[in-house]
C-alpha cells in the first residue's frame, strides 16, 4: 500500500526529473488548423530535430539520494543528443563514477519513464542505496542493432550513492548503459540504414542500427568498415580492405554539404573500381537522400575512383494480382481490370497466389497437387508435389520458395527442387515464407514450444545465385501475437497478419532492427477488421488486404482503408 510519505516522496522526485532538463522550443512554422473540409489524415510534424533545444541543469544544493538519481536520469538520456548534456550528466556522478561510466554499452529501451522506490536516508548517512524500477520494452546493443521484447519485463537497477566533501550527495556506483523511455528513443537515436552490395554486386541490402544522434554518420561509417552483421555475412559482401578504419574519429559535414570521411591507408588497397563501390555504399547510408555526396580520402590525400557506381535499392517490381470470380485479374489503384495476357487457371483449385516480376511466373498453391505454375497458352505444371505446403514466394532468380514442416523447399527456375535443412526450424513448423526483393533474407512464420515467431535470415547462395541454406536468424515483430504471415512492405519493413491484445486480428508492422518514427516498437495499423492475408509492395507503401468476408482494401492512410472490390479470394503482389 503507498503511503502519503511515499507518494510526496515519489512526485518530488518526478518534479526533480522535470527541473533537469528545460526545453526550448523554436517555432519554425505553424500548422494552420482546417475549419471545414473532408476528414484526412494529418501529417504535420517537426522533421528537425535541431528545432528542439534540450538545456541540461546539474544538480541542485541539498538534493536527497533519490533526487540525485532521478535527475541524473533526465540528463543522462539526453546525451545522445547532446555533449553537453553528457557534461552535465558527469556533475551527478563521482570522478571514478564517471571514468569507468560506459554509457553506450546497452541501451534499455522503458515503458514509461524509471519509477524510484523512496528511500529514508539518515542525517549522518554516508552512504545510499536508491532503486529504480523499470519497464524494459526493447535493448539496444554496443553496435546500435535493436532487439523488441516480445512483452515488458520489471528490471530493478541500483545506484550506490555517496556523500561528496560539502555534504553533497554524489552518484558512485551504476551500471554501464542507458534507460530511454520509449517515447523519447527516437530522439535521442538515430535510425540508421546501413547498405551492403550483394555477392553479385547488383542490389544494396538494409541493415537497420540505432546511433546516438550527435554522432550518428561517425558511427555508421565505423560499422560499415566492421563489415556486415554475423546474421548477413554469408548474404553480402564488402569490397573495403579488411582493417580499414576512420583516420580521424568524425565524419564530418561541410557548408555544401559534402560528407568528408577519411581513412586509413589500408583502404589503398582497393583498387579504383572497389573504391567507387565504397562511395556509393557510403553515400546510400549517409546521405539519407538529402542530395549529400561522399567524398573520401586517405588521411589528407583525396582517393580517386572510376566514377559513379550505381547499385538497386530493395524495390518490388509489378502490379499486384488478385484471384475473384475463379479468374486473374490486376489490381490497378482501386479497380480490378483484365490482364494484358490472360493466364488460365483452369485445372487448379487456389489458395495462395504468388508471382515474379511482371507477373513472370505466376505460381499458386493447389492443397491437393502442390505448388503448380500457371501459362496462358499451356497446361499447368507442378513445381513442388503434394500437400502441406505454405503459400509460395518467388525470388528474383525465379526460383519458387515453399516449405512442409520444418523443411523450405525451393523450386529453381531450371526446374530442379531443393530442400533446405535450417538448423533453428528444426523444431518447428513454418507457417509462411517471404524472400525479399534483392533476394539476400528470407521472412519466416514458424510455431512451435515457443508459439509462433517472426525470424528474419539471411539466404547463402553458391556462385550460380543457388540458394543453399540460411544463417542464424534475428526475431523480428516479437510482440506482435499469433502471427500467421509476413510479407515485406518496405525494404526493412514487415506486414504481419496478427492478434492484438483483445484478440481482434490485424494487420501490423514490424521493423528489422527497429521501427522507425516508433521508439523502435512494432504497431498495429488500424482500418480492417480481422484480416486474413495482406500483401505489399516495397519502394511504393503500398499494402493490400483481405478481410474474412473476402473484401479487398486497399490502404491509403495511417489509418485508412479504401474498399477496392468484393468477393476476392486471393491477392499478391510480386515477390
Amino acid at each position: 500500500m503507498t503511503t502519503a510519505g511515499t507518494a510526496r516522496r515519489r512526485s518530488r522526485a518526478a518534479a526533480s526529473l522535470v527541473a533537469a532538463i528545460v526545453v526550448l522550443v523554436v517555432t519554425v512554422a505553424c500548422a494552420r488548423i482546417p475549419t471545414d473540409g473532408p476528414v484526412r489524415d494529418g501529417d504535420t510534424q517537426l522533421e528537425n530535430l535541431s528545432e528542439i533545444g534540450y538545456i541540461p541543469a546539474g544538480p541542485t544544493a541539498g538534493s536527497s539520494p533519490d533526487q540525485i538519481v532521478q535527475g541524473f536520469l533526465g540528463v543522462a538520456q539526453l546525451g545522445p543528443t547532446s555533449s553537453t548534456s553528457f557534461a552535465v550528466a558527469q556533475e551527478y556522478l563521482t570522478d571514478p563514477a564517471w571514468e569507468g561510466w560506459d554509457r553506450y554499452a546497452r541501451v534499455l529501451v522503458l515503458a514509461e519513464d524509471p519509477q524510484l522506490e523512496p528511500v529514508d536516508v539518515p542525517e549522518d548517512a554516508t552512504e545510499a542505496t536508491v532503486t529504480a524500477s523499470v519497464q524494459v520494452v526493447a535493448t539496444l546493443d554496443d553496435r546500435g542493432m535493436y532487439t523488441e521484447e516480445s512483452k515488458p519485463y520489471t528490471y530493478d537497477v541500483d545506484f550506490g550513492l555517496t556523500r561528496a566533501a560539502g555534504g553533497e550527495w554524489r552518484i558512485s556506483q551504476l551500471e554501464d548503459g542507458l534507460m530511454l523511455p520509449s517515447a523519447f528513443f527516437s530522439q535521442a537515436f538515430h535510425p540508421t540504414t546501413l547498405y551492403f552490395p550483394t555477392p553479385d554486386l547488383t542490389w544494396w541490402v538494409p541493415d537497420v542500427r540505432w546511433f546516438p544522434r550527435q554522432t550518428w554518420r561517425t558511427d555508421a561509417t565505423s560499422e560499415i568498415l566492421a563489415g556486415p552483421p554475423e546474421w548477413l555475412q554469408d548474404s553480402t559482401t564488402t569490397v573495403i580492405p579488411e582493417g580499414t578504419a576512420l583516420a580521424i574519429d568524425a565524419v564530418t559535414v561541410t557548408d555544401d554539404g559534402t560528407i568528408e570521411v577519411s581513412l586509413t591507408s589500408t583502404i589503398a588497397q582497393a583498387s579504383a573500381e572497389d573504391r567507387s563501390l565504397a562511395v556509393a555504399q557510403l553515400q546510400a547510408t549517409l546521405a539519407e537522400g538529402d542530395g549529400r555526396t561522399v567524398a573520401l580520402s586517405e588521411g589528407n590525400t583525396p582517393l580517386t575512383t572510376t566514377g559513379t557506381t550505381t547499385l538497386s535499392m530493395p524495390r518490388t517490381n509489378g502490379d499486384a494480382l488478385a484471384v475473384t470470380d475463379g479468374h486473374l485479374a490486376r489490381v490497378v489503384g482501386r479497380e480490378l481490370t483484365g490482364l494484358t495476357q490472360p493466364v488460365s487457371l483452369a485445372g487448379v483449385t487456389p489458395t495462395a497466389l504468388a508471382m515474379g516480376s511482371d507477373d513472370d511466373p505466376v505460381v499458386v498453391r493447389d492443397d491437393a497437387q502442390g505448388i503448380v505454375r500457371m501459362s496462358g497458352d499451356g497446361a499447368p505444371s507442378v513445381l513442388i508435389p503434394g500437400g502441406g505446403l505454405v503459400p509460395p514466394s518467388v525470388d528474383r532468380f525465379d526460383a519458387v520458395w515453399s516449405a512442409r514442416g520444418s523443411r523450405i523447399t525451393i523450386a529453381l527456375a531450371s526446374g530442379a527442387v531443393r530442400t533446405l535443412d535450417v538448423d533453428w526450424l528444426s523444431s518447428r513448423t513454418v507457417e509462411s515464407v517471404r524472400v525479399s526483393p534483392e533476394g539476400a533474407r528470407v521472412a519466416v512464420v514458424s510455431s512451435g514450444p515457443s508459439g509462433r515467431l517472426v525470424h528474419v535470415a539471411g539466404v547463402v547462395r553458391d556462385a550460380d545465385n543457388v540458394p543453399t541454406g540460411l544463417s542464424a536468424p534475428v526475431q523480428v515483430g516479437a510482440s506482435v501475437r499469433q502471427v500467421t504471415q509476413a510479407v515485406w512492405q518496405d525494404e526493412a519493413t514487415l506486414a504481419l497478419v496478427g492478434r492484438e491484445s483483445d484478440g481482434d486480428g490485424a494487420v501490423f508492422q514490424a521493423g528489422v532492427g527497429g521501427l522507425s518514427g516508433q521508439g523502435g516498437l512494432s504497431r498495429a495499423l488500424a482500418g480492417v477488421t480481422d484480416p486474413r492475408w495482406v500483401t505489399a509492395s516495397v519502394g511504393t507503401g503500398a499494402v493490400l488486404a483481405i478481410d474474412g468476408d473476402g473484401t479487398l482494401y486497399s490502404r491509403q492512410t495511417s489509418a485508412l482503408w479504401s474498399m477496392v472490390s468484393d468477393d476476392v479470394d486471393l491477392v499478391a503482389y510480386p515477390g
